[in-house]
């Protein structure tokens, strides 16, 4: 089953391949990244979109059980880490 990608509002990159979907969302002051990975993805596809989001983003939360999209968050340019949303 194919799921339409993460809405990318501010037109930012995007990663799609036909299970996993990567979109960039800017809401001031954070940038977050939606990792969203359907049953049948991939080790590789996976690894790949990975690869695509910035190396100090790290992970603020998840949604979905069987479809799952994993939220990663850039920290703030001034240096001081967000707490991950609950």
């Amino acid at each position: 089953m194919n799921h339409a990608p993460i809405p990318d509002p501010i037109g930012g990159p995007s990663l799609s391949s036909q299970s996993v979907h990567v979109a960039t969302i800017a809401h001031a002051p954070v940038v977050d990244h939606g990792l969203t990975v359907d049953p049948h993805a991939t080790v590789g596809q996976v690894s790949a979109a990975l690869a695509t989001l910035p190396a100090d983003a790290f992970f603020a939360e998840h949604f979905g059980d069987v479809e799952v999209t994993l939220v990663f968050r850039e920290p703030p340019r001034g240096g001081r880490r967000l707490p991950a949303a609950r």
